[in-house]
């Protein structure tokens, strides 16, 4: 929790009890999502498998990958994260419009599904209501095996939310104060209505539908790339496999790993009211999203690099970007209250 009011997870409006239980999907949606979600992204890093094993991977591929990775995670922490779900600093339209094309090129949700998820998660963090608590009524070692595959891999099909969210925004296109004065209290009603700021924003409304052509984009440039720098349809096929199919795979199977390793893994050194942990190896993963501990402790700040040593590259690009004056307000706790946050003082 953080120490300072003005560093609230989401604004005033998000519902403050716990969201109902939703009934999860089943039979053979929920095999065809669990597909759709895990397998398809499973089989397109097999694919980066066998073609290493076949003809071993080149400089090119793996600086593709590298670029691809780079450019997507910084729309997911930098843009989806850090701006859309927090609001730690203001932007310019055009440089909001690339991170969220960015992150949507992950192919985890729109900006606005992300969002409001991650702002449900931070209202209940590790309580009844939270989303993809990988501890929460997990007791014993089996149990909380069972919860850390569950928060990695498996959460999202307890949240059907998730596939009726772009329909319900559909519905509300015309009327987003509709929707937020809505009483309706099914799970997506429910989410829908941690975002007044991004819902009053018709033109971010109208880019976030565009989701599934950002996703399509995130596949297209590398493939272009690949194509256009070695002249081939070889090459074209090579930087589909490596820049879009195993970046996808690895960015997200990091990025849900947020879920799993930031609650269970790693050391806390700020009192927060959950379970969160910062975890060295996930903060140079996620750009800086795995000093967890540090950022449920204080969920507004812009950055999270609280310590000399921590490094937190999402920060630094947000500094450079704030000395280019492309992007200003980055709001950071004061000293005062990070020294009274401190669990070693």
């Amino acid at each position: 929790m953080s120490a300072l009011p003005s560093f609230s997870s989401a604004p005033s409006s998000t519902p403050a009890e716990p969201t109902q239980t939703p009934e999860p999907l089943s039979g053979a949606r929920r095999a065809l999502v669990l597909f759709v979600v895990q397998g398809l992204p499973l089989l397109g890093f097999c694919a980066g498998v066998w073609l290493f094993l076949r003809e071993g991977v080149s400089g090119w591929d793996l600086g593709l990958m590298g670029a691809m990775y780079l450019l997507t995670m910084v729309g997911i922490e930098v843009g989806f994260h850090r701006y859309f779900a927090h609001r730690t600093f203001e932007t310019t339209r055009p440089l909001r419009a690339l991170f969220l094309i960015l992150g949507s090129m992950a192919g985890q949700g729109s900006a606005l599904l992300w969002s409001a998820v991650h702002r449900t998660h931070h209202a209940h963090t590790d309580q009844p209501g939270d989303l993809h608590s990988p501890l929460l009524g997990r007791r014993g070692f089996w149990g909380g095996l069972r919860g850390f595959f569950w928060a990695q891999f498996l959460w999202y099909l307890e949240v059907p939310a998730i596939g009726r969210f772009g329909r319900l925004l559909d519905r509300y296109r015309a009327s987003p104060a509709d929707l937020l004065a809505s009483r309706e209290e099914d799970q997506a009603h429910r989410i829908a209505r941690t975002l007044p700021d991004l819902l009053r924003d018709e033109p971010l409304v109208r880019l976030n539908q565009r989701y599934g052509t950002w996703v399509l984009l995130g596949f297209a440039l590398p493939t272009l790339a690949g194509g256009l720098v070695t002249g081939s349809w070889a090459g074209a096929l090579r930087g589909l496999v490596w820049g879009g199919l195993v970046r996808y795979y690895v960015v997200q199977q990091v990025t849900f790993a947020i879920n799993s390793v930031g609650h269970t893994m790693g050391v806390r050194s700020l009192n927060s009211r959950d379970t969160s942990r910062n975890n060295v190896v996930m903060a140079l993963l996620t750009l800086g999203a795995g000093w967890h501990n540090n950022h449920h402790a204080f969920p507004g700040s812009a950055r999270v690099d609280f310590r000399w040593w921590q490094v937190d590259l999402g920060g630094l690009l947000l500094r450079l970007l704030a000395r280019l004056g492309l992007v200003w307000d980055l709001r950071e706790p004061s000293p005062e209250a990070l020294l009274a946050a401190r669990l070693d003082r």
